[in-house]
């Protein structure tokens, strides 16, 4: 059996999946995949994103968006770069920053450019920028849903987490730093005052957010989140390419 793994999967961070995979005579070829870390080179209609744990999937959620105002700007001195009218330079934004629920706006982009003869490498620019606005996740949830690709999510971990009901009672660790702040809310017996702790990270997500933020991406989609131990990750991805979700 041969697979095609994703070129961004960094290499030595995978060891347990390829050792799983040489154990049980499966090859693999590492290309630039079109949505997800794993699929088949002879039916790419089923692709897994894997996660290597459950705060990666938080970074997803998370992910920074430009603001609309920056990526404004972006468009337009990109196409101050060529022959780039402001009317194309706004319908261009508008394609990369409006909501795009109903809408695939990377093929309304290239379209929009290929029909004004916008060089190569300023579509590429722009198509960086709804990255940019949206984010790596989020462009391939909307890769799979606009091609008819069912795409798997597995998040691997250690925590005890199967399914996104488990992911509901999951405590984000990052809650539990606290730090010392400058307000003195008292003194000990000694005279040395006693400062105020709060948490580190009081805005990290509970497990109760992403559960929740997983089932509207699951309706919104049509993607499934799955989860496993990091050394069963190996052999759920093969089952998933051979005989999907059962």
């Amino acid at each position: 059996m041969l697979i095609l793994e994703d070129t961004r999967q960094q290499e030595r961070r995978h060891n347990a999946k390829h050792d799983y995979f040489r154990s049980v005579g499966v090859s693999w070829n590492r290309t630039a995949l079109y949505c997800g870390d794993y699929t088949l080179p002879t039916d790419q209609s089923v692709c897994i994103d894997t996660k290597k744990d459950i705060y990666e999937l938080i970074g997803d959620i998370q992910v920074k968006q430009m603001s609309k105002t920056d990526i404004k700007a972006e468009v337009f001195a990109v196409a101050e770069q060529g022959i780039i009218s402001e009317a194309l330079a706004d319908k261009i934004f508008h394609a990369v920053c409006d909501d795009d629920a109903d809408r695939y706006a990377e093929k309304e982009i290239n379209d929009l450019c290929f029909q004004n003869n916008v060089p190569e490498g300023q579509i590429a620019a722009f198509q960086q920028l709804y990255v940019k606005r949206h984010g790596f996740f989020h462009r391939g949830l909307k890769r799979a849903q606009n091609s008819g690709v069912k795409l798997y999510v597995l998040v691997e971990n250690d925590d005890g987490v199967e399914s996104i009901n488990d992911l509901f009672y999951w405590r984000n660790k990052r809650l539990d730093y606290w730090k010392t702040t400058n307000e003195v809310i008292g003194y000990y017996r000694t005279g040395r005052p006693k400062y105020k702790r709060v948490q580190k990270h009081p805005d990290a997500m509970k497990g109760q957010q992403i559960a929740k933020a997983c089932l509207t991406m699951q309706t919104k989609y049509g993607v499934t989140f799955l989860f496993c131990k990091p050394e069963e990750a190996g052999a759920k991805i093969l089952k998933l390419l051979e005989k999907g979700e059962e």
